[in-house]
């Protein structure tokens, strides 16, 4: 019996291939511990991403996502490109809330 097939995945090419899977897989289990898809987790961040401003790319993380892509214009993200409209910031009071 060859097992060779499903124990592949086990080894990666380089430490620098291995530290992005882990990363990845780290990703994926903070999204599922904030029950969030990770399929479209990642695709609606990915979708922002290159609009959102670089200090204020921790309120992309799994555990702020539910809060931030409430505020995001819905008609913008069902679109597959194009700008996306930043919110404003939360005022501090409301992002020690969430901490």
């Amino acid at each position: 019996m060859e097992n060779n097939a499903s124990e592949a995945w086990l080894f990666f090419g380089s430490d620098d291939h291995a530290s992005a899977a882990a990363n990845l897989f780290s990703l994926v289990a903070s999204c599922k511990l904030h029950h969030l898809d990770p399929e479209a987790y990642l695709a609606d961040v990915i979708r922002v991403m290159p609009y959102w401003p670089r200090g204020r790319y921790l309120e992309l993380a799994p555990r702020y996502w539910a809060r931030t892509r409430a505020r995001l214009v819905a008609e913008e993200m069902k679109l597959p490109l194009g700008p996306i409209t930043v919110p404003p910031p939360l005022p501090a009071e409301e992002q020690r809330a969430t901490s």
